[in-house]
């Protein structure tokens, strides 16, 4: 109930139950907007005095009169029957309960609602005053998103730290963030980063195969949000650093032998761009050659080049690039040619064997991925223990085509993610045996595109990747390590991921065939559910930039009013001054509600 009587919108009526209640509406709040309003009514249970809180689900118009056969012939005539049209109306609602709080000594505790209030209580809007004083305990701890779907309060929600201790959940679990383009999905991913961020001792790890979290924590603001995350982090005193694919030092041959191929060195040699299969074999052979004669580190060099063609212009090499003789020959005479021409040479060192030596060159302001991974995970460097509770970086890692316009393949993409996944769950069993979460959460955008469903071919980088996500979702969590992914199809995304998500956020859009059906399977067959998601409205549908909406659905333990495992759904932040304003972020006043 709210702090005052004029709230009321309804009284329980019948049937109803412990879960869901039907409402009957008052006349004063028949031409209010109740789909989605969260509401609370008082009752008590064992003698004690209790507060639940829950959304209404639907609405529904009943007159039992113009459902008579005469009647709606003369209403087929007139339009109206004065006495029974609009006067005879009833009007029912349905209340899904989400949370309950028995009050014991001015404190409000977690309870179960095991009792139907009886007909007649009366249930209200929910106020903020009322959310807070329920909510005191977790003060702390609360977070905001957005309002509720159809009130002016702010939601609730909170997301912990994978560590024991305050504000802790004690362990790491998975999200994940879906919905059509321009329903407002990455902007409410970047708010969930910066709920997260909160927490000083929680490593943050963005896979940014698109780009956009890089720009946006180097002090871009991109898209229509205009979310201002790097000063939100620098509020908090966080440091965001972005690595693109030339800051990396790469450090395997495997990835150098892709990168010959990916990066179309063997072009240089006269091997045409459609022949992956002759391309392979010679950058098979001249890693074979070069490995354990030169330091990988160390490539760029003349004389290692020279050393690599010799390896293709090697007979047996030669003959397992090509087993026709002729083409053979054509291969071995062009190189040969290139070593004895100097000004071709050189042009080939400069334009295509230098820019790939340099991927697996040291210097100065180049990280290998092990060293950020340990970075991640509060690695000293020295002796490799972890520390829980010192300052973790947030490390964003841009793949994109558009960061990286001189290096980039979607072959070179794909065995960087690899590395990464590698090395993380390499390193995150040191934190199991030390008995230290590692409390990383890393974030994947564009997710369906590195883990679909569906077949794949057995054996392709793409179904070697989609793998080892797999296996990081059943493996990392009992580490410490959390996944959040994002993408815009709910039914495009692997089943074994889907499955492993824990808190999950749908946008607009997810409501014909494949994709409807998951949703609903995520929201238990909650057909009442379904029918207020899809009254969702098209974000980019409204007139004006001011009246836009981007609703979502809410499922898991993702707020305090969500005990009972029901659906949420709320409105996300469209101004990012309120947003940052509501969660009371360094350097903004504290929230007026």
């Amino acid at each position: 109930m709210t702090d005052g009587q004029d709230q009321d919108v309804a009284v329980v009526g019948s049937p109803s139950t412990s879960v869901e209640l039907t409402l009957d509406l008052l006349q004063e709040a028949t031409e209010e907007r109740l789909l989605g309003a969260l509401v609370a009514f008082a009752a008590t249970q064992s003698g004690v005095p209790i507060t639940s809180v829950g959304q209404v689900v639907s609405v529904k118009l009943q007159n039992r009169w113009h459902e008579d056969s005469v009647f709606r012939n003369l209403v087929k005539r007139t339009g109206e029957i004065p006495p029974i049209t609009n006067r005879q109306d009833t009007r029912t609602a349905t209340l899904a309960v989400g949370a309950t709080f028995a009050q014991r000594n001015e404190r409000y505790d977690p309870e179960v609602l095991g009792m139907v209030p009886p007909t007649g209580t009366r249930v209200s809007r929910v106020d903020q005053q009322l959310l807070n004083r329920l909510l005191a305990d977790y003060r702390d701890e609360i977070f905001y998103l957005g309002n509720a779907y159809a009130n002016d309060v702010y939601f609730p929600m909170w997301f912990k730290h994978f560590a024991s201790g305050p504000a802790g959940a004690g362990e790491a679990y998975h999200l994940g963030v879906f919905g059509k383009t321009g329903s407002g999905k990455s902007g409410l991913a970047k708010m969930v980063l910066l709920g997260y961020a909160r927490h000083t001792q929680m490593g943050i790890l963005v896979i940014d195969p698109q780009g956009e979290f890089s720009l946006e924590l180097t002090g871009r603001m991109f898209g229509q949000q205009r979310l201002p995350v790097r000063q939100a982090l620098s509020g908090l005193g966080r440091d965001a650093v972005v690595y693109r694919i030339a800051d990396l030092q790469l450090n395997d041959w495997d990835t150098f032998e892709e990168l010959v191929v990916s990066l179309r060195f063997t072009e240089q040699l006269g091997i045409p761009a459609g022949s992956a299969d002759n391309s392979r074999r010679a950058a098979e052979a001249i890693r074979q050659r070069l490995d354990g004669r030169h330091r990988l580190d160390s490539l760029s060099d003349r004389s290692v080049l020279e050393d690599a063609l010799r390896a293709v212009v090697d007979q047996q090499n030669a003959q397992l690039i090509y087993s026709t003789p002729g083409r053979r020959q054509q291969l071995i005479d062009y190189v040969n040619g290139l070593l004895q021409d100097q000004d071709r040479l050189n042009q080939v060192l400069e334009t295509s064997w230098a820019p790939l030596a340099s991927l697996f060159a040291a210097g100065q302001n180049r990280r290998t991925v092990w060293s950020i991974v340990s970075g991640l995970l509060g690695g000293d460097g020295a002796s490799q223990t972890l520390q829980s509770n010192e300052t973790r970086p947030i490390v964003s890692v841009d793949l994109s085509a558009r960061g990286n316009q001189r290096f980039w393949s979607e072959e070179l993409q794909r065995r960087l993610i690899e590395n990464l996944l590698g090395v993380l769950v390499a390193q995150s069993t040191r934190g199991m045996a030390q008995e230290v979460s590692a409390n990383v959460l890393v974030i994947l955008d564009e997710a369906h595109r590195h883990a679909p469903s569906g077949s794949l071919e057995r054996g392709t980088h793409a179904d070697q990747l989609r793998s080892l996500l797999r296996r990081a979702v059943r493996e990392t969590r009992k580490y410490g390590i959390g996944w959040l992914f994002i993408s815009q199809t709910l039914g495009g995304l692997d089943n074994d991921i889907l499955e492993q998500l824990s808190i999950v956020f749908f946008g607009f859009g997810l409501a014909l065939g494949d994709e409807f059906r998951k949703l609903r399977e995520f929201a238990g067959g909650d057909d009442r559910a379904m029918e207020l998601y899809q009254s969702f409205r098209n974000p980019q549908s409204f007139p004006r930039r001011d009246l836009q909406e981007f609703p979502f659905m809410a499922i898991g333990p993702v707020s305090p009013l969500a005990f009972s495992g029901r659906p949420l759904f709320f409105a996300a932040f469209t101004d990012p001054q309120e947003f940052l304003k509501a969660n009371q972020f360094p350097g903004t006043a504290t929230a007026s509600q």
